[in-house]
């Protein structure tokens, strides 16, 4: 897993698997969740990190993946 950090975009990834990403889906507001062919959760994005607040439970959202 890597946690990288892009202060263009700024944006947190969190990135648990380096298969090709073939889909993708907002979860909630700023949280972008990425899937590979198999629909399992390749990555993690969560953007506005500076500009807006989040609470994310990531159990709750890997779960709902």
């Amino acid at each position: 897993m890597k946690i990288k950090y892009d202060n263009e975009t700024d944006a947190i990834y969190v990135i648990l698997s380096s298969d090709t990403i073939v889909e993708s889906e907002e979860k909630l507001k700023d949280v972008v969740v990425d899937y590979n062919d198999k629909d399992e959760v390749v990555a993690i994005e969560i953007l506005n990190v500076k500009q807006n607040e989040h609470e994310i439970d990531l159990p709750l959202i890997l779960k709902s993946a």
